[in-house]
């Protein structure tokens, strides 16, 4: 027992010094060989024979053990695409069959859609990562120009609409750089003063410099880079509403007015004037109560789905953000609406300050489709139904309101069933959709339909996502001596029909009334016999030869 304790023997430490030796040697050996190109496994029996690794970090097939594909999956990943969607896509056409639609992981459905919903329509390519996304790395997160600032561009203006790429945002203050100031529109066509909105814009809101003036202000060294889209509105919170991203798309598109859809999405949507929330901060005794956010006049939901590359709204509290870091920030591409400098620069009687984009520039009729498809295809819907004939009907009632116009009780008693009888048509869908609604059922009618009608009013903006057909039409319901044309401006740059109805006439094109908001009615009449033969003769319109 005690010989294991003993000094080792002279033979034993010749044995170890020996191996030592050799191991030295052959491990000296490999990494010589390996730093000049020669692979030293074959050649020496102690080299050192590393598990090979693979561009995308993992060890090669064949090396991979249980653990490895634990934790980084087991998919391919290939260069420039995104790791898993192989997968995604063909649990898509598993799941989603077994959930009773064949893209109910888009929706949410079953275990590919809790887990794969990010990966909406990238298998089939429907969504791009754009232009500014997915092509820098942190090495472009700073600008560095030395003595060349970077200059602005400008690509689209109307007064209060505008887009310029280059735009350099310091301290609070949105800087337009050029060589020739005076070859750029004057900052009160572009922007408003963020103190009053009915004023042109103060020094800290908006200046026009020349390169000299803007490398004396800012430095040689550089700044911050945001890259991509910024879509960015100067109104405040009771100027905005769903026509105010409406304009911002419109005014986008017609920077590629045959091919809309190729242009790179917007990446972020900026309120500088509206704040996060509505009201004062909680005290600290409630500050567990859920508090109300501005509206921004699109819900949250649609602005997700139909964007799905969207970063989300950025509001006051944001922009002040970017007013404290304390460099400056240039912005790729900015697009700019504000009412503001729309109205000081002349309106026609009746011409909302929203309608610029719409009125003067031009664009495609699809200016608008890659949104309101994105909307649809999120609820399961595509093109396969309107090409097989199916043709849907969408009441949007207002009955229950608190305020605003409504129908004669008798006359909307009336409308639901000739609306009802209409639904016994063969290929013929009906919805009868009211203000409790919820934003699903809501919004789920309105992207499959091919006609949508309701009382006047702002929620008829979001028709804008119905179906672009021969028969598709909207129907808007107005009292006596009250007519405006901000859902007609929407419909015609789609080349949707537009129909306006006062009791039992309808008014389309050249004969539309002229425009009035003379009186408010709590409610008023409609013939609702006359609607539904429209309505008929709308299904059944066949396209121009």
């Amino acid at each position: 027992m005690g010989d294991w304790t003993s000094p080792p023997t002279r033979r034993e430490l010749t044995l170890l010094l020996f191996c030592v030796t050799v191991f030295i040697i052959a491990f000296n050996a490999s990494t010589s060989l390996r730093l000049i190109g020669i692979d030293s496994s074959s050649l020496l029996p102690f080299s050192s024979n590393p598990i090979p690794i693979g561009p995308d970090g993992r060890r090669v097939e064949g090396y991979r053990d249980h653990l490895e594909n634990e934790i980084f999956g087991e998919w391919d990943w290939e260069p420039g695409h995104i790791a898993g969607v192989k997968e995604a896509e063909s649990a898509r056409l598993l799941y989603g069959k077994t959930h009773g639609h064949p893209d109910a992981y888009i929706r949410g459905e079953g275990l590919s859609g809790e887990q794969a919903m990010w990966l909406q329509g990238v298998g089939e390519g429907r969504y791009m990562l754009g232009d500014g996304l997915g092509s820098t790395s942190v090495n472009d997160e700073f600008v560095h120009w030395g003595d060349e600032v970077p200059r602005t561009e400008l690509r689209q203006h109307v007064p209060g609409f505008t887009i310029l790429d280059n735009v350099t945002l310091a301290a609070g203050t949105f800087y337009v750089v050029a060589d020739d100031p005076t070859s750029m529109p004057s900052v009160e066509a572009i922007g408003s003063s963020m103190a009053n909105h009915n004023d042109p814009p103060r020094d800290i809101d908006w200046q026009v410099l020349s390169a000299q003036a803007a490398l004396s202000k800012f430095g040689p060294y550089g700044g911050g880079r945001i890259h991509g889209v910024t879509f960015l509105s100067f109104d405040g919170p009771s100027t905005t509403d769903l026509h105010t991203l409406l304009s911002l798309q419109r005014l986008y598109s017609t920077l590629d007015v045959s091919s809309p859809q190729s242009l790179s999405p917007p990446h972020r949507l900026l309120f500088p004037s509206i704040p996060t929330f509505v009201g004062p901060r909680p005290l600290p005794e409630a500050e567990s109560a859920p508090r109300k956010r501005s509206s921004i006049g699109v819900a949250p939901q649609t602005l997700k789905a139909a964007y799905p590359s969207l970063a989300g709204a950025q509001f006051t509290e944001d922009f002040d953000d970017f007013v404290r870091i304390g460099v400056p920030v240039l912005l790729d591409r900015v697009v700019i609406a504000d009412r503001g400098a729309a109205r000081r620069a002349g309106l026609l009687r009746g011409v909302p300050p929203w309608a610029s984009p719409f009125t003067v520039l031009r664009a495609g009729e699809d200016w608008f489709e890659t949104v309101r498809r994105a909307l649809a295809e999120y609820f399961g819907e595509d093109a396969s139904a309107a090409a097989a004939g199916t043709r849907t009907v969408t009441y949007l009632s207002r009955q229950g309101g608190v305020d605003g116009e409504r129908l004669h009780a008798s006359d909307h008693d009336a409308l639901l069933d000739a609306l009802q009888k209409l639904a016994k048509s063969d290929g013929i869908k009906v919805h009868v959709v009211d203000e409790n609604a919820s934003w699903s059922e809501r919004m789920h009618a309105i992207v499959q339909s091919t006609i949508v009608l309701s009382v006047h009013g702002a929620h008829l903006a979001d028709a804008a996502f119905m179906r672009r057909t021969p028969q598709s039409a909207l129907m808007e319901f107005f009292p006596p001596n009250v007519f405006n044309r901000d859902c007609e401006t929407i419909m015609q740059s789609m080349g949707i029909r537009y129909i306006a109805w006062r009791g039992d006439q309808n008014y389309t094109g050249g004969s539309l009334p002229a425009y009035s908001q003379i009186a408010t009615y709590e409610d008023f009449a409609l013939d609702a016999q006359a609607v539904m033969r429209t309505i008929a003769e709308s299904v059944d319109r066949r396209p121009p030869d």
